[in-house]
C-alpha cells in the first residue's frame, strides 16, 4: 500500500459513536495514534475541515489518525446519557483508544483538542496512560490583571472602528434588557460551568500530574483570545508551576480560532502536524525527565504545502 486510505468506523457501547480513521501506507506507520474530536458541538471535520487536512499531513508523517464524533455530536449517538460531559467525552475517547488498539495494535495515543476538546484531552490523560501527549488550541486561559487589563484597553480603543461594533452593541442592549426575564438554561454543552478559581485549580493540578507523568504537553493560542502576548500570558499566575517546564507554548497572532484563512490554517498544520509529528516519532523516548528551565515560546515555522490547508490533491473521499 503506498497511499493513505479512510475508512469510516463505528464503536463504542452499542456502536453508537462514529468516526473516520486515517491509515497511511504502512512502511511508514508510526507506533503512536492520533485523536482528533469535536471543538464545541462542530462536526469531526472540524472548522474549515481543519481536522481532515491535519489527518493528511499526519498520513504523510506514516501517522494513523481517528477524528470522531464525541457521544451526542454530529453523526455519534448519546452512549452515556448518565453521565456529566466530562465523564462521556472521557469514555469516547478511551473507546477510540480500544478500537485502535484492536484493529491496528496501537498501544499509545496523542490528542489533538480545540477549544473545549483541550479539556476533554487533559481529562482522558489523566485517567488513561496510553496517552502520551496533547495538543491544546485556544484552551484554557488564565491572564492575570495586567494582561487583562491590557486587552481591555486595546479592545476600547479599536472597538468603534470595527464594521461589526454598531450590530454588537444594539445585540449587547437587547440582551441587557432581557436580563432577569428569562427561563432557566437548556441543558447540554454549554451549561456545565464550574467557578474560574474551581476552574483553575482542576487545570494546574492535572498539567502537574500529566508532567510527572511525562506526557509531552502543547499550548497553542491564537490572536482570537488577545492580539498580544508578552510572557505566556495565558498562564497568567501558572507560569510558576512546574509544568510548564514540559509545556511547547506558541502565540500566532495571524491565526483565528476557527482558522478563517489560508494563512491561518497554514499556521496551525505547521504548529500542530510538527509537534505531533515530533512527538510520534519520539515517543519512546518522550518519558525523559523535564528540563530544569521553562521552554521558551516557540516560533511556528510554515513548511506545510498550499495544497494540505486546501485538500485539493486528495484522492479519497473528505470526511
Amino acid at each position: 500500500m503506498t497511499e493513505m486510505t479512510q475508512s469510516p468506523v463505528q464503536f463504542g457501547p452499542d456502536r453508537a459513536l462514529m468516526g473516520m480513521v486515517t491509515l497511511p501506507p504502512r512502511k511508514l506507520a508510526a507506533p503512536v495514534g492520533v485523536l482528533m474530536l469535536n471543538m464545541g458541538a462542530n462536526h469531526r471535520v472540524g472548522p474549515r475541515r481543519i481536522n481532515v487536512k491535519l489527518a493528511h499531513v499526519l498520513a504523510r508523517e506514516g501517522i494513523t489518525s481517528l477524528r470522531m464524533d464525541l457521544g451526542g455530536v454530529g453523526d455519534s449517538g448519546v452512549g452515556h446519557p448518565g453521565d456529566d460531559l466530562r465523564q462521556r467525552a472521557v469514555a469516547d475517547l478511551r473507546a477510540a483508544m480500544d478500537l485502535l488498539k484492536t484493529m491496528l495494535d496501537i498501544e499509545r495515543f496523542v490528542i489533538v483538542g480545540m477549544c473545549s476538546g483541550a479539556e476533554h484531552a487533559i481529562a482522558t490523560a489523566l485517567a488513561d496512560p496510553r496517552v502520551v501527549g496533547i495538543s491544546m488550541f485556544d484552551g484554557p486561559s488564565f491572564p492575570d490583571l495586567r494582561a487583562r487589563l491590557h486587552r481591555t484597553l486595546r479592545r476600547a480603543c479599536t472597538a468603534p472602528f470595527h464594521p461589526a461594533f454598531a450590530g454588537k452593541a444594539v445585540r449587547l442592549m437587547a440582551r441587557l434588557a432581557k436580563r432577569g426575564k428569562g427561563g432557566q438554561a437548556l441543558p447540554g454543552f454549554f451549561t456545565e460551568g464550574r467557578s474560574r478559581q474551581a476552574e483553575l485549580a482542576w487545570f494546574r493540578d492535572a498539567m502537574n500530574r500529566l508532567a510527572d507523568r511525562e506526557v509531552a504537553l502543547h499550548m497553542l493560542f491564537s490572536g482570537s483570545l488577545d492580539a498580544a502576548d508578552r510572557d505566556r500570558d495565558h498562564l497568567g499566575r501558572l507560569r510558576a508551576e512546574r509544568f510548564v517546564r514540559q509545556v511547547r507554548y506558541e502565540f500566532a497572532p495571524d491565526l483565528d480560532h476557527t482558522v478563517c484563512t489560508t494563512r491561518g490554517q497554514q499556521l496551525y498544520l505547521a504548529s500542530v502536524g510538527g509537534w505531533v509529528t515530533q512527538v510520534a516519532r519520539q515517543a519512546p523516548a518522550v518519558r525523559t525527565r523535564p528540563a530544569t528551565t521553562a521552554a521558551a515560546p516557540q516560533p511556528i515555522r510554515t513548511a506545510v504545502p498550499h495544497s494540505a490547508t486546501t485538500g485539493a490533491d486528495e484522492r479519497v473521499p473528505l470526511q
